[in-house]
């Protein structure tokens, strides 16, 4: 028996008129002389029983004059087996209004916990009511619940070819020759049961007949479970597929067969066309290549539909997609199979540059450690004055002055420290504690100091969306965004994200890669635009590149999957087979061998002028010279500039503001100066 788990819920108890079905089940039956109807019950009964135990059964009809002594012997029949039974009686369910209709049908697949539901559809040459049933209820949608039709040859065979019943795997036909008098002479021969296989007439839609006649001199014989339900879909009997998709290397790459814009395509060497040509012998069957009608990936548009590729398959224009990236609103009108690989965003940016050898003096400390250090060092010195200068307040001894207490501090720090000496205790413990902070500050110092001096030290890189709005004056832009891309920043709820998209302009990759040579700017890319058109262009041979491609990635959505119509029969199929290339490994494979062979071509066709890296040169060791200690020279010339101008300033300030004193003889002076004198 084939495998009937799915999503399938609890049918709620729709309509049933109690008392004339109780009436029929004990009246009618007796009143008829019921030799075709019980060869009905005999095999619906057969069916259920070896078939589908442990089913839920929907017994659904019109209740028609023609149904009389149909519907409640079949339904004594299932409920002797003791299973769970659902009856629907439509003339009275569309009798009610829409909001109740909706609400009842609403319960159809609700429940979980069933394992499988099983439709029992009575019909006739009116089919109106069945077809709106079964429309309303989304049977489409569930490929898999199997579905039993009684009634008469036209009428059975309208509902076979019924677009409700498209995407139906498992459907058995029980056909009366006169299904408005189901009795007959004894001995005749008029019920028939076929299968109806999805995929078995070259690919299309057959009839299978399972029991020429029947009848009760004749006992139903029925063969092991394949006999009724055999389809499993592992051969397709060389069915087209429609499959609709867009160019999107290294996944998907075709061509025209003439330069026509209608002329067919066919696709060329890719992932996504060895995925098919490994999947297709296997299944057996065949495909067609064809591109949205407006040549989009897809987006909402107004009315609840899409454009592009989703647009398509919500339309059933096709059968399913390639490479296509699943998100939530586009999960509500399409379906997808199970991820197979990823294309997430990557920042490219210009290489980090070396920075400057002057600096190299204050990076063995970052700018908070450098504040703390002449904080902390500044407050030393204060300190140290107040200790020696409340010591001699209260001891009556001399004190330190200023100056002397804060150079000396700082004297400390560089290790040459002025002479000083105190027998105040207090300033003793106080300078001890100094000395062993300097000793691990400078130490620290002195070995980061070292490092910077012999490796050059770069500017830290993009790897994150944070980086680039943290970098002043930095600029960023990206590739014009469609499909998942455009709703992955424009449904974002990341404030990090919003405020990158806010102000980030379109480029193509030329200008872009331009722009990030020139410096200063991000480029936000697609991982296979950066490996499959911008790598090969901006990386030698030994894999030496001037850009910076940021560590972290950011995936859209989760990754990328096929597209599939709703209620595809096929998804099991495809899903399970893609599984197990990727357990094999073969899908990574088959990727970086499709851009590996795209990459030594593009390489292969690159000239020498063409080259944008310039070699790395290193060979491992340093010898320092003036170009590592340029800091050091500076520094010296600014202590000399900052000695001559306090120089200068000593000497303006003493000729400006020094009055020179007026000569005096040492000689006593005998007594005030006569007024002659």
């Amino acid at each position: 028996m084939p495998s009937l788990s799915g999503s399938l819920g609890t049918w709620l108890l729709v309509w049933m008129v109690g008392t004339k079905a109780l009436r029929g089940v004990e009246d009618g039956v007796s009143d008829v002389g019921n030799v075709s109807m019980n060869q009905v019950e005999v095999i619906v009964g057969q069916v259920v029983k070896h078939h589908l135990a442990r089913c839920h059964l929907v017994l659904a009809s019109a209740t028609t004059t023609d149904h009389a002594t149909m519907f409640p012997s079949i339904l004594r029949r299932l409920s002797t087996e003791g299973q769970a039974l659902v009856i629907v009686e439509l003339a009275s369910l569309f009798t009610e209004d829409q909001a109740t209709q909706d609400h009842l049908l609403q319960g159809v697949w609700g429940d979980t916990r069933t394992n499988c539901r099983v439709f029992i559809l009575l019909v006739d040459e009116s089919n109106n009511l069945i077809f709106r049933f079964l429309e309303s209820s989304k049977l489409w949608l569930e490929p898999e619940a199997p579905v039993v039709v009684i009634g008469g040859p036209a009428a059975v065979r309208a509902l076979t070819h019924h677009t409700s019943l498209r995407n139906t795997i498992h459907m058995l036909g029980l056909t009366l020759h006169d299904f408005k008098h189901v009795t007959s002479p004894a001995g005749s021969k008029d019920v028939k049961v076929f299968r109806r296989c999805l995929y078995c007439n070259d690919g299309g839609m057959g009839i299978q007949q399972l029991l020429q006649e029947s009848s009760p001199s004749s006992p139903v014989q029925w063969g092991d479970d394949d006999t009724v339900f055999p389809e499993r879909l592992e051969n397709f009997m060389g069915h087209t597929f429609k499959i609709v998709t867009r160019g999107y290397f290294p996944f998907i790459a075709y061509m025209r067969k003439d330069a026509d814009p209608s002329s067919p395509i066919y696709l060329v060497d890719c992932l996504d066309a060895r995925i098919l040509n490994a999947i297709s012998p296997h299944l057996n069957f065949t495909f067609e290549i064809i591109e949205p009608w407006d040549g989009t990936w897809g987006v909402p548009l107004t009315g609840g539909n899409w454009s592009g590729i989703v647009g398509t398959l919500q339309h059933e224009e096709a059968d399913f997609s390639l490479n296509l990236t699943p998100s939530p609103s586009r999960m509500e009108v399409i379906t997808h199979s199970r991820i197979y690989t990823y294309d997430p965003f990557l920042i490219v940016s210009p290489k980090p540059k070396p920075l400057p050898r002057h600096s190299a003096l204050l990076r063995p400390f970052t700018e908070d450690l450098w504040v703390m250090v002449i904080v902390f060092t500044s407050a030393a010195g204060v300190i140290l004055w107040l200790l020696q200068t409340t010591w001699s307040w209260a001891s009556g001894q001399p004190g330190i002055e200023f100056d002397s207490a804060f150079l000396y501090i700082w004297g400390v720090l560089w290790q040459e420290p002025l002479p000083y000496s105190s027998a105040n205790v207090s300033d003793q413990v106080f300078v001890g504690w100094w000395l062993m902070f300097c000793l691990v500050t400078g130490s620290a110092y002195r070995s980061s100091l070292v490092a910077h001096l012999s490796v050059q030290s770069k500017e830290l890189p993009i790897n994150t969306f944070e980086d680039i709005l943290s970098r002043r004056g930095w600029s960023w832009g990206s590739r014009p965004l469609r499909g998942s891309n455009f709703l992955y920043f424009n449904q974002t709820t990341d404030p990090v994200i919003q405020e990158l998209y806010k102000n980030m302009p379109t480029y193509d990759i030329k200008e872009a890669m331009e722009r990030v040579m020139a410096g200063r700017f991000s480029y936000i890319v697609k991982k296979t635009k950066t490996t499959t058109q911008i790598a090969p262009l901006y990386q030698d041979r030994y894999g030496n590149s001037p850009i910076h491609l940021s560590t972290t990635e950011y995936p859209i959505f989760g990754g990328n999957s096929w597209g599939m119509r709703k209620g595809a029969p096929f998804l099991g199929q495809i899903r399970r087979l893609k599984q197990r290339l990727m357990e094999a490994g073969l899908i990574d494979l088959w990727l970086k061998d499709v851009i590996e062979i795209k990459n030594r071509k593009i390489r292969a066709n690159r000239s020498e002028e063409d080259d944008n890296v310039q070699p790395e040169v290193d060979d491992g060791q340093v010898v320092l010279g003036f170009d590592h200690l340029q800091g050091v020279f500076y520094l010296l010339l600014l202590g000399y500039a900052v000695a001559f101008l306090t120089l200068l300033r000593e000497i303006i300030t003493h000729r400006c503001c020094t009055h020179p004193q007026p000569f005096i003889d040492n000689v006593p002076s005998l007594g005030p100066p006569s007024p002659s004198t």
